[in-house]
């Protein structure tokens, strides 16, 4: 997950509301019809106040009358920033939006409105108005949104669609929940990854390391924490066996080694100083190499054969905004490289490494998370994206071409993002936020086919928010034992049985 995209919980000041302003008149037009929906966003400068929604589109009167808007609903259509849906709750002639009852929306047989003021760090006044109008006789609606900061206004238009699972799902399909685990002691926090070894899963959350037992899948029980020296983010975390001893690296700024080897007092036995987003390692040759992911664009290797003295051994420089993920085989390494796409380049002298071959994902150029493996006689890279319209993306790596192209591609829904993914021979499996967990046969990477999914997000929970970047986000599997481990978003570590043919 990208930073700046994921709007996620950093040290800011606390917002303080300055107004809120409900207008209990709907505003319409003669020209107005429903067949107006012209979806995106657009800027213009601020003389619009939106006191009234007469800064908005015109609405077709009358269309809300009896409209019962209970629930979540996700908007289509448009990107709007930063967030995938709306929750609505009908009080009178009032609708609290996104369970805020501190700014409750006005309702008539026109339109939903509201309007808010707020200030926040560093200072900078915010006004937000939302509309609502124009129910359609398939059920869905309009949803207008502006957002304006220091004399600019975003606003974004698009459509409004009850929340409900992919294509009428249920909540799984060959894959069931096992087990959970989310202290209430852990606090607030976005939870990242995971990773398993034997048992034991290691959990990292923004709170730090969770070190979880879960011989007895059905009630994982956790035994000791790691938490950060500083604040920081901790986004993702691999594992190194050297010896009779276990460590764990947790991508962070800079990137802490921690001793696991005594599950209950995990501790901290060297740092490096890399910013770093994700990790991956690669034991080859007798060495045990860690390739991180960095804020800076850069992808550096470090020799981590003794944790405890990790040293390095070079940088590739990929001129990106970021290395957002990357994965690595026999020293190649496949990184996704956000902005400037995805970038295969070859590790086998760490000093001096170079770029074979190349691919800028369209059209919305995320190159965020990949695995590789072998299907159907070819060496292939399941890519993902991350972001609206984020799809998966396979490529054949045989090819001799420098600059690579997918073969096929797989998607559930426009405004649901693909997330993290790992394979094991034709069995693909992947994150995919509210689309929860998915399992493709590549079997024919020409024709990707699913055969299991679960569903680990429920449109009418109470743990769910407005956020894109909510849910299914890591993952890992435990092949002998059947299981597929998830780091979700708002409920913490979901354990779940794999019975996919």
């Amino acid at each position: 997950m990208q930073l700046a995209a994921a709007g996620l919980p950093r040290n800011t000041a606390r917002v303080k509301r300055l107004a809120v302003l409900v207008f209990l008149v709907g505003c319409g037009g003669d020209d107005a019809s429903l067949d107006d929906l012209a979806l995106g966003c657009v800027q213009r400068e601020q003389p619009a106040t939106f006191a009234t929604s007469s800064d908005l589109a015109p609405a077709v009167r009358g269309t809300l009358a009896g409209w019962n808007p209970d629930g979540r609903w996700f908007v289509t259509g448009a990107r709007f920033p930063g967030i995938s849906s709306f929750h609505l709750r009908r009080s009178g002639a009032q609708v609290i939006v996104d369970r805020d009852a501190a700014a409750p929306g006005s309702f008539d047989d026109t339109e939903i409105f509201t309007r808010v003021e707020a200030t926040g760090a560093p200072g900078k006044a915010t006004l937000t108005a939302k509309r609502i109008s124009n129910l359609r006789p398939d059920g869905t609606a309009r949803v207008e949104r502006a957002t304006c900061t220091d004399g600019v206004c975003t606003v974004c238009t698009g459509k409004l669609i009850r929340a409900t699972h992919n294509a009428g799902e249920g909540e799984g399909d060959h894959i069931t929940l096992l087990g959970q685990l989310a202290d209430p002691t852990w606090g607030p926090g976005y939870t990242f990854n995971v990773r398993v070894a034997g048992t034991l899963a290691y959990l990292i959350r923004q709170d730090g390391l969770h070190i979880i037992e879960t011989a007895d899948p059905a009630h994982p029980v956790e035994l000791g924490r790691y938490r950060r020296p500083l604040l920081g983010y901790s986004n993702d975390v691999k594992l190194i066996e050297a010896g009779a001893r276990r460590f764990a690296l947790i991508a962070d700024t800079p990137v802490d080694v921690v001793d696991v080897t005594d599950p209950r007092a995990p501790a901290l036995a060297a740092q490096i100083p890399e910013g770093a987003h994700t990790v991956f390692t690669e034991a080859r040759g007798g060495t045990t190499r860690a390739y991180f992911g960095g804020y800076d664009g850069n992808c550096p290797v470090y020799d981590v054969t003794n944790p405890a003295v990790p040293a390095k051994l070079g940088s590739y420089a990929a001129g990106a905004a970021l290395v957002h993920d990357l994965s690595v085989v026999d020293g190649i390494a496949y990184l996704n490289a956000w902005d400037k796409g995805f970038l295969v380049v070859d590790f086998t002298a760490p000093a001096t490494p170079r770029l074979l071959r190349s691919w800028a994902p369209t059209p919305i150029h995320t190159s965020h998370s990949n695995w590789t493996t072998t299907a159907g006689g070819r060496h292939i890279a399941l890519h993902g994206e991350e972001g609206y319209a984020a799809k998966l993306d396979i490529l054949d790596l045989d090819t001799a071409q420098p600059v690579l192209s997918p073969i096929a591609s797989w998607q559930t829904r426009t405004w649901i993002s693909i997330h993290n993914i790992m394979a094991f021979g034709t069995k693909a499996y992947f994150t995919y936020y509210q689309d929860g967990v998915r399992v493709l046969d590549v079997a024919d990477p020409l024709h990707p086919r699913q055969i299991g999914y679960y569903n680990t997000w429920d449109p009418d929970a109470d743990y769910t928010s407005s956020a894109f970047f909510e849910s299914a986000v890591g993952l890992d599997v435990d092949q002998t034992r059947k299981l597929i481990f998830v780091a979700d978003s708002p409920r913490g570590l979901l354990i779940l049985r794999d019975d996919t043919p």
